[in-house]
């Protein structure tokens, strides 16, 4: 037996002997829990002379780890009735000490003398059941505890109930599964062949030669009519074109398509490294480089680009450059960094330009040149202003007369209302606006479109600055494709799209100074609306992400672009474990394995992190995005934990995680390297050679490592080490005053500048994620003083912008500086803040979780990946982001 600490809370008329009580522990076999302290939490009086006594009991083990443990209180005095007492917990590791769950509870007549050696406590609990990674664990972490705390409901902000309707809601909204379109019914755009040749000759229009300053030599032949490039490789540089010149010029500016058939001998798929790109060319025989792919798969390919047109991503167009009258294309092969002695032939088929006709005009449904008067104007003050304008008519023009008050003025001048028009097709608004040079020379006002239904109810989109306008000549702002799917900055919930009623423009001043003053001309309000077409039309959404590409196979498509993303999969998988929704879980992960994951080739086994968002689903690049395996893997293991897994096939989800880590870890090709740096033990931006080495801090999910750790069948050691590495390497990449994280930053944290991301070295869309990040690792897993820290710095920023500019925004360099232009707080990020908040008792970051709750789901063009934010955001705040162990734990 041994004697322990006395109680260290004494109250005001607590019984003498309260301050002399001393307890008694027993003292196990295994393990040796013992009672650490005792705190007076109440009393109260239950009859004329009994009191309760209730304290909290802090237990500490000097022994092996212990699980399950509860304490049986006994006392020898019949006077002392310790029955009520109600005191365990989950785990205590080895050195360890934690208060139990429960009281101790005392009823003792106050006129009874008490011997404190009648109190025994007495522990029973299991043993052996932390492994060595578990030890590390804080003991009130949540993989030891199974707690995930709800914090709306603990700040009192909702109830289970409300915060379980939203959840269930907001899921059912944001994964209503949309229909595949019926291809027997969906008419598709005539196209006319503008180019075809399937070289049953070889034409003399076509040659080779060597390109960009290299001399690798090349000749063309057709062998089984197909055009046969044969190159002799000099240097590891090398590059060579193969043209055509010239047919008659074709239009693109509507765009077109372009397809070929093209296979490379397997020498060079076995390398990985040959690129090819297309070239096309004007009359004039101006270039034009795009659609870069890495020739790393065997066998011949069919390869088609759509929608070609002055809007497509280009890798170089030259000054110039035509699109209405293209005349040549080509195919321009890159060594990029091969071997000289790999080589080989490659044959090219089919080669066809497609081009679609020109549109139909829109046709105007409104109009307004001020030649009537001014009278359906009107203005209101936005935002709080209390400035002054006043609208009049010169010359059949709106002029519109500001007195600005304050830097951040805003007002509307708004048109009442027309015969509604439709918008849910698409409609364009144009209106032409003249500025004063006062205005254009202080280059940062700015205006967004105003909308407005049948109902007075409205909507806020299309901002845009005012800048690098002439002074004092009108000049036209076009708002195109304007619907339901438009990303609007505010709409109403209740926004009749059906009945669009009127239209006016706001005007922000956006930080300018108060003497920068002039009026500002508007006229030609036009409203445009494609002529309605016969085709029906494909299923559409404004809400969801969900599309189905079969009966047992649905994908996540990325509205705002059109594509299907491995992290938008990756995503949609984990939603789905952590609601439980086994069916949509399966039928994105078929969708995955169909269309995603590479068979052969330096990347087999990963998953093609681009896809086009239409059937069949092309591959737009092959290579991985390593964010999308890790949520793979992570979802399997716990779709495997709560569902269980089939003994092989793609439904055997613990092998299909483990394949994906051992993959990340060991992966490597004379073209590609280990997605897990083999030095740095961090995860990479991308695994092939040809891009540079560096991360992306929100790639770093310590939360998912240590439980690679605990569950994968192999390097679990290293699993658990690479998720400290992730920490330390948050501290590194934190700015030291704001704690803001770059999108990129090399391996020892200093922002990444690259040449195809503009946002890569500044706090943008890919660094919302980190904070969250960030949290799930603090509350399952570390609880670590210094993760607290970088997450306190951000709430202190964040509070400190609000307190200044009245709101914070979405892009931001990493010392906090504003991205000029940005106004808006970013669906994606204002989510993640409220998550990440949680893991901060700062003032601030309950008013950042209340803004996560009070937060509807995005919705419209850019609700994919706000979306996403947004759902895990919420349910983490709310405790339904879980740890799902397997069940032999």
């Amino acid at each position: 037996m041994k004697q322990i600490k006395t109680i260290k809370n004494r109250l005001c008329r607590t019984p003498y002997w309260l301050g002399l009580l001393t307890l008694i522990s027993a003292n196990n076999v295994l393990a040796e829990i013992v009672v650490e302290d005792i705190s007076f939490t109440d009393r109260t009086r239950i009859s004329r002379s009994d009191y309760q006594y209730t304290f909290t009991v802090t237990i500490a083990n000097t022994g092996e780890n212990a699980q399950n443990i509860a304490a049986s209180v006994t006392s020898a005095n019949p006077n002392s009735d310790v029955s009520l007492s109600a005191l365990t917990l989950d785990a205590l590791p080895s050195s360890a000490s934690a208060p139990m769950t429960g009281q101790l509870v005392l009823v003792q007549n106050r006129r009874v003398r008490f011997n404190p050696q009648d109190i025994v406590f007495d522990f029973t609990y299991d043993t052996n059941t932390l492994n060595e990674f578990e030890q590390t664990f804080s003991p009130t972490s949540a993989y030891i505890t199974n707690e995930h705390p709800n914090f709306f409901v603990e700040q009192e902000m909702a109830n289970e109930a409300e915060v379980t309707a939203k959840i269930q809601a907001h899921y059912a909204q944001f994964f209503e599964l949309i229909d595949a379109p019926d291809p027997v019914d969906i008419e598709e755009p005539s196209l006319a062949t503008a180019f075809f040749d399937d070289f049953s000759n070889l034409s003399e229009q076509w040659f080779a030669f060597a390109d960009n300053g290299t001399s690798p030599s090349v000749s063309l032949s057709t062998e089984n009519e197909k055009l046969v490039v044969s190159p002799q490789w000099n240097a590891t540089g090398d590059a060579i074109a193969v043209k055509y010149q010239q047919f008659a010029p074709t239009d693109f500016s509507n765009g077109a398509t372009i397809s070929y058939l093209m296979e490379a001998a397997q020498a060079y798929t076995q390398d990985g490294n040959l690129a090819v790109q297309l070239i096309l060319e004007d009359e004039n025989y101006t270039p034009a480089f795009f659609a870069y792919r890495v020739l790393n798969e065997s066998g011949e390919l069919s390869i088609s680009i759509d929608n070609v047109s002055p809007d497509s991503d280009f890798g170089y167009v030259g000054p110039g450059f035509d699109f209405s009258k293209v005349a040549g294309i080509g195919f321009q092969f890159l060594a990029n960094s091969k071997p000289v002695s790999v080589g080989g032939n490659i044959t090219i088929d089919d080669v066809k330009i497609s081009v679609a006709p020109a549109p139909v005009a829109d046709g105007v449904v409104f109009v307004d040149d001020m030649s009537a008067g001014i009278s359906p104007w009107n203005v209101q003050n936005d935002n709080g202003s209390a400035l002054d304008v006043v609208l009049f008519n010169v010359d059949e023009t709106l002029v519109v007369a500001p007195a600005w008050q304050a830097e951040n003025d805003a007002f509307t001048v708004k048109y009442q209302q027309f015969d509604p028009i439709d918008m849910t097709r698409p409609v364009n608004v144009s209106v032409d606006v003249s500025l004063p040079a006062s205005y254009t020379e202080y280059n940062n006002m700015a205006i967004q479109l105003v909308v407005e239904d049948i109902n007075y109810q409205v909507g806020f989109t299309g901002y845009g600055i005012l800048n690098d306008r002439p002074a004092d000549t009108p000049f036209t702002v076009n708002f195109a494709d304007i619907s339901p799917s438009s990303g609007y900055g505010f709409i109403s919930d209740s926004f009749d799209y059906e009945q669009l009623a009127g239209v006016g423009f706001q005007i922000l001043a956006n930080g300018k100074p108060i003497d920068v003053t002039g009026n500002i001309v508007l006229d030609n309000v036009t409203i445009t609306q494609a002529a309605e077409t016969v085709a029906p039309p494909a299923p559409v959404s404004n809400t969801s992400v969900l599309f189905a590409a079969a009966d047992d196979m649905a994908f996540i498509k990325a509205i705002d672009t059109g594509k299907v993303y491995s992290e938008g999969m990756s995503y949609g998988m984990m939603l789905a474990v952590m609601m439980d929704d086994k069916a949509t879980f399966d039928k994105l992960w078929k969708f995955t394995k169909t269309y995603m994951q590479n068979q052969e080739g330096p990347q087999a086994g990963f998953f093609a992190w681009r896809l086009e968002g239409e059937a069949p689903f092309s591959r737009l690049d092959v290579n991985p995005a390593p964010d999308g395996e890790e949520y793979f893997a992570m979802s399997l293991f716990f779709a495997h934990n709560r569902w269980g897994s089939e003994e092989s096939g793609i439904l055997d989800y613990q092998g299909e995680a483990n394949s994906i880590l051992l993959d990340m870890v060991n992966l490597q090709t004379s073209s590609t390297r280990p997605m897990m740096h083999p030095v740095f033990r961090q995860i990479e931006f991308v695994n092939i050679n040809a891009v540079e080495s560096f991360t992306d801090p929100s790639y770093h999910l310590p939360a998912f490592y240590e439980l690679w750790a605990l569950w994968a069948d192999e390097n679990n050691r290293y699993w658990h080490e690479v998720a400290q590495v992730s920490r330390d390497f948050f501290t590194r990449a934190s700015h030291p005053e704001t704690g803001l994280f770059s999108d990129y930053a090399s391996h020892e944290g200093v922002p990444q500048v690259t040449s195809f991301n503009p946002n890569s070295h500044k706090s943008a869309f890919d660094s919302h994620r980190v904070i969250g990040n960030i949290a799930m690792d603090y509350h399952w897993f570390s609880q670590s003083e210094q993760m607290r820290s970088l997450i306190d710095k951000q709430v202190l920023f964040y509070e400190s912008e609000n307190d200044i500019f009245g709101n914070f925004i979405a892009i931001y360099e990493v010392d906090g500086t504003r991205e000029p232009g940005v106004n808006y707080r970013g669906e994606g990020r204002n989510a993640m803040n409220g998550y990440g908040a949680t893991a901060s008792d700062l003032p601030y970051s309950k008013d950042m979780l209340q803004s996560l709750w009070d937060q509807d789901i995005p919705t419209g063009t850019f609700r994919y990946y706000d979306g996403f934010l947004y759902m895990f955001s919420l349910l983490h705040a709310s405790g339904e982001f879980k740890i799902h162990k397997p069940e032999e734990e």
